[in-house]
């Protein structure tokens, strides 16, 4: 039977424990002594993104919920946040007890984040919708190579950036400053995905 836990908890004790990957994992937060996860129970996707921001990775690229309780957790934090999306850090987040104590849950929140976190196209014309794709990648922008680039990606960068779907991927002459730096990460998108 797994008992809840509310204390104020203090500066940096949030964290991403178990994912596959960096800034990745189930969300955690310090009591004081030990760590507790948080349910999935009312979890948001502003939540999420506060804790990406906090944690220096990015954005939310996901959510997960009905992530399984380990067997040694004993507790659940029984509280409910309620970020709206621009905190700075969970701890400043507003919060609500759970009901009698308990959180509605199916089982632990778990979080990715990404370090692909803004991209925007830059052009000399005069369209914000058209132009050579660059991305903010942990905090410096890159052009992204062209081989490997799809028409499918190009609409979920349209997507992204509220520019309806792409029309084309054209070739020709690349628009690369001498002192721009180009990514070679690979997307291999469906076309339907909301963010790259």
């Amino acid at each position: 039977m797994l008992t809840v836990f509310v204390v104020i908890f203090i500066l940096g004790s949030v964290r991403l424990f178990g994912g596959d990957r960096p800034c990745s994992g189930r969300v955690e937060v310090h009591s004081g002594k030990a760590w507790i996860p948080v349910s999935d129970g009312n979890f948001t996707l502003p939540t999420a993104q506060v804790i990406c921001a906090e944690l220096g990775c990015g954005k939310v690229a996901s959510v997960l919920k009905h992530m399984p309780f380990r067997e040694s957790d004993g507790q659940v934090w029984a509280e409910e946040f309620r970020c709206e999306g621009e905190e700075p850090e969970l701890r400043v987040c507003p919060r609500v007890p759970c009901p009698g104590g308990t959180c509605h849950h199916s089982g632990a929140a778990q979080v990715a984040c990404s370090a692909y976190s803004e991209i925007r196209l830059m052009t000399n014309g005069s369209s914000q919708c058209e132009g050579q794709v660059e991305m903010n990648i942990s905090g410096r922008w890159r052009v992204l190579c062209a081989s490997h680039w799809s028409l499918a990606n190009a609409n979920v960068v349209c997507r992204q950036l509220g520019c309806g779907v792409a029309i084309s991927t054209p070739g020709g002459p690349h628009l690369v400053g001498r002192n721009d730096q180009i990514s070679t990460v690979r997307f291999h998108c469906l076309g339907a995905e909301s963010f790259l």
